[in-house]
Parts: C-alpha cells; sequence; structure tokens
C-alpha cells in the first residue's frame, strides 16, 4: 500500500514535467510558425514641384456706368409748438439831428424880435449878414400855417442902405437890408418866415422863424448871419 502511493506520486510528477515540457515547446512552435514581421524601411523619393501653368491676362473690362442714386426722400420733420413770446419793449424813438443850414438867426436881445409899435403895423425887417457884409439878393418868404406864401422878397445891398441908424426894433428907420409886409396873412397865423434858395426853389437855406401877430400889430427885428 506504501509502495503503490510512491509509484503515483512519481507518475503525477512525471506528468507534471512532461506537461511543463510541451507547454514551453509549444510557445516556441508558435513563434517559430509566426515570426515577427521586419518592418520594411522605404527611401523617400525626391519631391516633384509642379511648374505654374501660364494663364491668359483676362482683359479689362469697361468700367460699369454709375447708376443714379435715388434721391433720399424728405424726412418728416415735427413742427416747433409756438411758444408765446414776451413783447419786445420799443426802443425810444431817436431824436431826428437838426438839419445844417448855410444861415442862421440871431439871438434876441433888446433890439431883435417883436416890438409894439403903437399902430396896427404888420412889419418885419432886419439884416442878412455875411461875415463883415451886407448881402443883397438872398431871398426870403413869409409862409401861412397852410404853407401858403403871404409875402417874399429879396434883399438888397451895402450900397442901397442908409447907414446912419442903428439896430432896433423900435425904429422905424433903423438900420436893415430887408423888408417884408405881412398885413395881407397876419389872421393865418402862426407864420413861418425863412432864407429859401430862390424864388423857384423855396428849400429853406435857414431855420425857420415863427411870426405871431394879433389886430394890434407890431414889428418884428430879425438877422440872419454867417
Amino acid at each position: 500500500m506504501h509502495l503503490k502511493n510512491k509509484r503515483l506520486i512519481g507518475l503525477v510528477g512525471l506528468a507534471l514535467v512532461a506537461l511543463t515540457a510541451l507547454a514551453c515547446d509549444a510557445g516556441t512552435f508558435v513563434a517559430m510558425v509566426n515570426p515577427p514581421t521586419a518592418t520594411p524601411s522605404r527611401t523617400p523619393r525626391p519631391t516633384f514641384t509642379p511648374r505654374p501653368a501660364e494663364t491668359d491676362t483676362p482683359e479689362a473690362t469697361d468700367t460699369p456706368e454709375a447708376t443714379d442714386t435715388p434721391e433720399a426722400s424728405p424726412t418728416p420733420t415735427k413742427r416747433a409748438v409756438a411758444t408765446a413770446r414776451p413783447p419786445t419793449p420799443k426802443p425810444p424813438p431817436t431824436a431826428i439831428p437838426a438839419p445844417k443850414f448855410a444861415w442862421t438867426v440871431k439871438s434876441n436881445d433888446s433890439t431883435h424880435g417883436k416890438c409894439p409899435t403903437g399902430a396896427p403895423v404888420y412889419e418885419i425887417k432886419g439884416r442878412v449878414f455875411a461875415g463883415t457884409d451886407y448881402l443883397g439878393g438872398v431871398h426870403l418868404v413869409l409862409l401861412d400855417h397852410t404853407g401858403k406864401i403871404v409875402v417874399q422878397g429879396e434883399s438888397w445891398g451895402r450900397d442901397q442902405m442908409n447907414l446912419e441908424f442903428g439896430v432896433s426894433c423900435f425904429e422905424d428907420k433903423s438900420l436893415f437890408n430887408y423888408q417884408l409886409d405881412g398885413t395881407a396873412g397876419w389872421s393865418s397865423g402862426p407864420l413861418t418866415l425863412r432864407l429859401t434858395n430862390s424864388a423857384g426853389d423855396l428849400t429853406p437855406i435857414s431855420p425857420d422863424v415863427p411870426i405871431t401877430w394879433d389886430a394890434s400889430g407890431g414889428r418884428y427885428y430879425i438877422d440872419f448871419v454867417k
């Protein structure tokens, strides 16, 4: 019984050795049947660059005509609502400068202006005096309140003057070189005395001198000077 067991153990051991040997031989056999494939090495070929083909240059085409640009339609705008503005104050009227005349009127003093005569006399006299001489041929006109001529006349020169008397509105024979009688229009006052260019041209060349009479009359002595 003991001997049989030893034999059995020996047989089992031999079997294991045989199986191991067979396994090793099988791997070797598989390796022999399927040997490893060698990776082939390729020699790189030179790269060929193709030459560019000649292409025909396209002819320039005509530039297309510009088309009319459509006009932009007006954009409707909103109407501004008018707001009430305070009234603008009017500037004060500008004073009109007095016109410049060739002649001026001598200021009134005790010998100039209007004097009573004690009789119904409506007379104007005086001098047209330029610097150092009395001028003749200067036109004078007396107008009523409507602009109608009451009387007109011319001054006279030194050679026709009476140089013996002085200047006074009180004296009938005082020194003067013009004289006007306003009897025809004394009631159409107020009247205006002025110098003008001529009988045909009544453009004034002196300031206006107001003349007023009532039924008692009076004598005015007025000098025009340059």
